[in-house]
């Protein structure tokens, strides 16, 4: 059976290992993808060669931009091989080990493996996303703009004080009511903020009606930026109280 990876080709019989697997990241979710593992013995001259091709390969990759932002395999080596009834033709992939070798007399017992570039950068873009991922407890309108709640909202204030008097027994301080407040904490995007701070500064030029939710605090926002399958989403997580007109 012939091996071929980039330049470097192997027609001997003498495999260690059986070459097609999978590199798992969760199994669970379908998170995986197909590699090989070569294990072969070789003489001195095949060995320097399989270094040759990871020299080449590595010298270029480490100048590849990060395959996550790029959304691009980069640099890749190709990798025809057959067993088992198993076969890859020319797929572009990874090297996922460095060629490793053991002397054994007059050849080297080596191994080494490569995963499928294409399905490896899924994977990336998949382990980012999990990573990444934000839990929300249902949305508020503020204005026009619909936040993703990141907590509960519902809160008061200015509720009555419970107090002691010199003798010890209770008293109550203030009046028997509180304000219904939303402490708004959620995600958005730019265009949602902007319109967030042109309500705030609208709303607040006029009185509440009864039962309007105005706001108590001016709003306020952190932005982060991430990098979904190479494209960039900003997400600005903004926060403001509504107090509940009486």
């Amino acid at each position: 059976m012939t091996l071929t990876i980039g330049t470097w080709t192997y027609s001997g019989n003498a495999y260690t290992a059986q070459p097609f697997g999978y590199e798992e990241v969760d199994v669970r979710l379908g998170h995986t993808a197909k590699k090989c593992r070569v294990g072969a013995m070789l003489t001195a001259a095949e060995w320097q060669a399989l270094l040759g091709v990871y020299d080449t390969w590595r010298d270029l990759r480490i100048q590849d931009p990060d395959s996550k932002t790029s959304n691009s395999v980069g640099t890749t080596v190709a990798v025809t091989m057959a067993a088992n009834g198993i076969s890859w033709t020319a797929v572009p992939c990874w090297f996922i080990t460095a060629p490793q070798g053991e002397q054994l007399g007059a050849f080297v017992q080596a191994t080494v493996e490569l995963v499928d570039a294409a399905q490896s950068l899924a994977l990336l873009h998949q382990q980012e996303l999990l990573s990444k991922a934000r839990y929300h407890f249902g949305t508020w309108t503020i204005g026009t703009t619909v936040v993703q709640l990141l907590r509960p909202p519902e809160a008061y204030q200015d509720a009555p004080a419970m107090a002691l008097t010199a003798g010890g027994h209770s008293y109550i301080t203030g009046p028997l009511t509180a304000t219904r407040v939303r402490q708004i904490e959620g995600d958005t995007d730019a265009a949602g903020w902007a319109a967030i701070q042109s309500w705030y500064e609208t709303t607040i030029a006029t009185a509440p009606s009864v039962g309007d939710w105005w706001p108590v605090s001016a709003p306020t926002a952190t932005a982060e930026a991430q990098i979904v399958a190479g494209a960039r989403s900003d997400i600005y997580t903004v926060s403001i109280a509504l107090g509940q007109a009486h």
